[in-house]
């Protein structure tokens, strides 16, 4: 169902208009022009400096190098497969010469794999290869052309495979090829992020990228989603998305280009460390309220497909909600959806059993796990944070219903710790419900890491049991068995960091989102939905895809977590009240020797570096005056750390030898530079 769009108060960052020039088509550009930080990591962004892109080259049907473009190639009978060098979508045009009469035909395909006569899959029919081709009537011509119909724009691709067919005789020369890019509508510079990050290890940095551009390319203008019902053949992205906003923020560049709620908790915190777009976001989360039901549920994906029935994907829009007002500090759009947020978050709390505390889920509409219900331990992780952001944004709002929400938490990360429900402890792990030991779940254990749901003295016993789930290229995921899962891996790399086990989320970074980003079979630029434990694409493909393995997607914003995580916690920067007027500065090392990195808020940008020096560190932040920060430092385990300001003592409030930490509150926004030893 509809309810009257409510327009919610655009921020700071976005509150003027420029030139529609170079966004897309008559889209309104936003105000944002050029990138908040520029640097060296400048050579880290994927994104491409013009709306206007075309291949780098061009190769033959068996993916021999024929020439780097541009370079007018004659087509005659062949394939010829031109290879944008990353993950583009929009509108091609075909600039060509001909003798003879027949058809032009154009196939498009994220991954190496799928190149050829026919796209790769993204209709939702789970036919292999039945998006088949478009096709254009071609006569004996000087200077033709074609441009692709808007309503087949191809939201996410990598080659383009151009070839011909006729029942006569035809030769043609590809003279030029074309895509205007159609994803980040309202920005007229591309590359203009509001956030960094740079390290000393190269592949972190083009991960973090890699995922930002990722992120970019879900953002969509809302006229061009995949249509629904399905089609049979062929395919057409020309639905309305159900938003009056002028871009949209969807689950994937190719498919299924539709919001879908649970992919929001891993999206949202990444686009706000990243690229910055709270438009979207916005237009995201505001959609979800504008479909509420009466009895107060949130959609599980929004139009065209409007399905409703996840208690999980429900509570991932209100974690969502908080993040967007954590980063954005919009406070009018709370004060504006308030009633909306009470509402969603009243309709879960009334599946709180009475006795224990816990969530038995009803909804059991999920990610794609095997299965959904009862006391599930991932769900009750969703709901502990949901009770716990819910309360913190009724603070906000000065509800008193926060008291309520908070003990309900408590009372509910009590029940999970026990025994006589869902915490193993012969395994060291949560099983997947109160009832079921058959799987340790890696969704469930990581939110509880990653949320603070479960108990300290759990802490290591979980996040080893996680461990022994990884491969060479990933973590096995036990709830949807031999695939590998970069939306749940999110979770686990999270939560290893939120208990100070940074080795082990960088090796896991490196090992599943390195592997993907220097697969030459995938886009080399943005990050696939899933793959299977052998190293193939075909994620799902025995449980719900139909052994369609060109269907996955390879541009999917759900798998960025590692943006947001680097970020976070191994910069250390993070925000504790809206806007960021109140921040946190917690470093973690691992095995990095430097790593620095910001974003931007409504009141400014926030960055800080540090770098590791003999017998300690440097460290420096930057934060928008009036603001107040708490830093949490990392020492030694056995005396107090030295700090000093210019060479004076900077006295530590709180020293910590069993967590290896100092801490300072209070600190004062502004610029500082800190050195500590140790």
């Amino acid at each position: 169902m509809f309810v009257p769009y409510i327009i919610s108060v655009v921020t700071t960052l976005l509150s003027t208009k420029a030139s529609g020039s170079s966004c897309w088509r008559d889209t309104p550009c936003n105000a944002r022009t050029t990138a908040s930080f520029s640097g060296p990591w400048d050579s880290y962004n994927y994104s491409p400096a013009s709306r206007i892109v075309s291949p780098v080259n061009i190769f033959t049907e068996n993916f021999t190098l024929l020439s780097a473009y541009p370079k007018p190639t004659n087509l005659s009978s062949n394939v010829l497969i031109y290879d944008f060098g990353k993950e583009v979508g929009g509108i091609v045009t075909v600039s060509y010469n001909a003798v003879g009469s027949g058809q032009l035909g154009l196939a498009f395909s994220e991954a190496r794999n799928w190149t050829g006569r026919d796209s790769d899959g993204s209709n939702g029919r789970y036919v292999p290869r039945a998006d088949g081709a478009l096709f254009a009537p071609v006569t004996t011509t000087l200077n033709g052309t074609y441009i692709m119909p808007d309503a087949r724009m191809r939201g996410g691709f990598r080659y383009l495979s151009i070839f011909t067919t006729t029942d006569h005789s035809i030769n043609v020369e590809i003279t030029n090829v074309t895509l205007e890019l159609s994803f980040q509508p309202t920005w007229s510079n591309l590359r203009a992020y509001g956030g960094y990050f740079h390290s000393s290890d190269d592949l972190l940095n083009r991960i973090w990228y890699a995922g930002a551009y990722t992120l970019q390319t879900n953002a969509v203008p809302p006229n061009t989603g995949r249509v629904y019902p399905l089609i049979g053949q062929g395919w057409r992205n020309d639905a309305w998305l159900g938003t009056k906003g002028n871009t949209l923020l969807v689950d994937g560049s190719k498919r299924d280009r539709a919001t879908w709620a649970g992919d929001l908790g891993i999206a949202l915190p990444s686009v706000f460390v990243s690229t910055g777009d709270f438009e979207s976001a916005r237009n995201a989360l505001q959609l979800q309220y504008d479909l509420q039901s009466k009895e107060g549920e949130l959609p599980m994906a929004g139009p065209p497909l409007n399905f409703f029935g996840s208690d999980t994907y429900h509570m991932s829009s209100l974690i969502g909600t908080y993040e967007y007002l954590l980063y954005s500090g919009d406070l009018q759009f709370l004060a504006l959806s308030w009633e909306s947020i009470k509402r969603a978050i009243t309709y879960v709390v009334k599946k709180l059993n009475q006795e224990s505390g816990l969530l038995y889920v009803t909804g059991t509409g999920d990610w794609g796990r095997d299965s959904q219900g009862g006391f599930n331990t991932a769900a009750n992780a969703l709901m502990f944070r949901t009770l716990v952001t819910g309360s913190l944004m009724a603070g906000w709002i000065r509800d008193p219903i926060s008291s309520r929400w908070e003990e309900q938490a408590y009372v509910l990360k009590a029940a999970m710790n026990s025994a006589v429900f869902n915490w193993d402890p012969v395994a060291g792990a949560f099983k997947e419900s109160n009832v079921d030991s058959s799987i340790h779940p890696e969704d469930g254990n990581s939110l509880a890491l990653y949320y603070g749901l479960a108990s300290p003295i759990h802490h290591k016993n979980i996040s080893d049991k996680l461990v022994t789930n990884w491969g060479p290229i990933g973590a096995k995921c036990p709830e949807l068995k031999f695939n590998i899962v970069p939306f749940v891996e999110s979770m686990e790399i999270k939560g290893h960091l939120a208990i100070g086990q940074t080795y082990r989320a960088l090796d896991l970074i490196r090992r599943s989102w390195g592997w993907y980003l220097n697969n030459p079979y995938g886009t080399e630029s943005t990050f696939i939905e899933g793959y299977l434990e052998d190293g193939t694409f075909g994620y799902r493909a025995f449980s719900g895809y139909e052994k369609d393995y060109s269907y996955t997607s390879h541009a999917h914003g759900w798998s960025t977590g590692p943006t947001h995580a680097l970020t976070n916690y191994v910069l250390g920067l993070q925000l504790a009240s809206p806007g960021g007027a109140d921040w946190i500065l917690a470093p973690q090392f691992g095995d990095l020797k430097f790593v620095e990195g910001g974003f931007t808020t409504s009141l400014g940008k926030f960055s800080a570096k540090w770098t590791l020096i003999p017998g300690g560190y440097e460290l420096s932040y930057y934060t928008p005056i009036g603001t107040t920060g708490k830093l949490i430092l990392p020492a030694g385990e056995t005396r107090w750390p030295t700090a000093t300001i210019d060479g004076k003592e900077f006295r530590l409030d709180i020293y910590d030898g069993s967590m290896a930490h100092a801490t300072k509150f209070r600190v004062p926004g502004g610029k500082i530079a800190i050195t500590v030893m140790y």
